[in-house]
């Protein structure tokens, strides 16, 4: 009794990113998904198989594959299925796509080192108090970069504390995160200052927006000012100790209300008597009235006795011997 001969299956053709490659090849010869198909031989279905990376082709399908795209491109062989996407797209003289292999935004590098260089570092944001008392109260705020970003860490060292990400343009600082009291109070936090275009920031000012943590969770913006206290940190450890250090001094400081004797009095004015101009209903926080500076145009324009130099000075001699420790 003779025995019938079973003919091999077609081999799956290991090719990487078939899938690709193949919608590059459709893109080269112009070809829909069901022309491919009739022009290789094999049911739409199975192309559409092959698109959505489910299956391999055979080798057979491959040979016609190559077949097919060497009627116009000159040379094209089956070596050439295993170059890498973009080689591949170079080979048929197309851009490789966006998403045929990851990409490092290579502009989006010397941004975050341009914005660390401006405001990267600790700074202490003077503001009122949240329930109104006419008081001025500390934060720390870190600014850090983080996950190829510019972060930032809010903490006044009773326990609250904000943590969010950073935006940075057109010589603005907007900050949005999320506030934490406790497991069970979260909330949302924004801050928008006022900064600067080219060297190292000495001193922001802006608003911060959220809402007081009363009964009925009042909406409130605060006009606050920060002023740059320590450069960045390269040492996320090093980051992290002079934190918290200074968060947990600005506690002694706020309780024994040393902050507010090492302020000047037009600290206070700028704080608390801020406008709300009836013509548009709403704080505004003029570019000719903003205390934003940086380093270069602080030393070039206010003398050693200007004020915000002071302001500076003043609290430099507050905090420089916990920083310093830290």
């Amino acid at each position: 009794m003779a025995v019938q001969a079973t003919l091999p299956m077609p081999r799956s053709a290991e090719i990487d990113q078939f899938d690709v490659k193949l919608s590059l090849i459709r893109d080269r010869l112009s070809l829909s998904r069901v022309q491919l198909a009739q022009a290789v031989g094999v049911d739409k279905s199975v192309a559409a198989r092959w698109a959505s990376g489910r299956i391999r082709p055979g080798d057979q399908s491959i040979v016609r594959l190559t077949d097919l795209a060497r009627r116009q491109i000159v040379g094209f062989s089956r070596s050439d299925w295993d170059l890498t996407v973009a080689d591949f797209a170079r080979r048929l003289g197309i851009p490789p796509p966006r998403t045929a292999e990851p990409e490092i935004d290579a502009a989006r590098l010397p941004e975050l080192t341009e914005h660390v260089a401006l405001y990267g570092g600790l700074w202490l944001l003077i503001h009122s108090s949240f329930t109104g008392m006419p008081r001025l109260f500390g934060f720390f705020l870190d600014l850090q970069a983080k996950d190829g970003s510019l972060g930032f860490e809010l903490g006044d060292g009773f326990g609250y504390r904000a943590r969010g990400c950073v935006a940075v343009g057109q010589g603005k600082l907007c900050l949005h995160g999320h506030a934490v009291m406790h497991p069970h109070q979260v909330w949302p936090i924004y801050l928008v200052f006022n900064g600067v275009q080219i060297y190292r920031a000495a001193v922001i000012d802006g608003f911060i927006l959220s809402w007081c943590r009363d009964s009925a969770c009042t909406l409130t913006a605060l006009r606050t000012i920060g002023w740059r206290l320590a450069p960045h940190a390269a040492d996320p450890v090093v980051a992290r100790q002079r934190f918290e250090a200074a968060a947990a001094h600005i506690v002694v400081e706020n309780q024994a209300g040393r902050l507010q004797e090492h302020l000047p009095e037009w600290i206070r004015t700028e704080i608390f008597d801020m406008p709300l101009p009836p013509a548009h209903g709403a704080l505004r926080l003029p570019v000719e009235h903003s205390l934003a500076v940086d380093e270069m145009a602080l030393s070039l324009t206010e003398p050693p006795d200007g004020p915000r130099r002071q302001v500076l000075s003043a609290l430099g001699a507050l905090f420089r011997p916990v920083l310093d420790s830290a």
